[in-house]
């Protein structure tokens, strides 16, 4: 399954605070809300952004698209 901007698009539970992508960790100093939402997980999002390089894993095509096109995640435009 190909991902689109609902995989890494933020979404706040109805408290308005931030869902973190699915299956992902959260930094330790970050804000932990849990609700009924949180722990249901409505969220689609599993990318932090639309550069998140794990989208490899789910959808090969789509990132090597996405990096090929991008200037920050293509490996060929570091100037190292």
């Amino acid at each position: 399954m190909s991902c689109t901007e609902k995989c890494w698009t933020p979404v706040e539970c109805s408290h308005g605070y931030k869902m973190w992508p699915r299956g992902r960790s959260q930094p330790p100093e970050a804000y932990s809300h849990e609700c009924e939402e949180e722990n249901s997980r409505k969220t689609t999002m599993h990318l932090f952004s639309e550069h998140d390089s794990t989208r490899h894993y789910h959808d090969p095509e789509g990132w090597a698209a996405h990096e090929a096109a991008c200037s920050r995640c293509n490996p060929e435009d570091d100037d190292a």
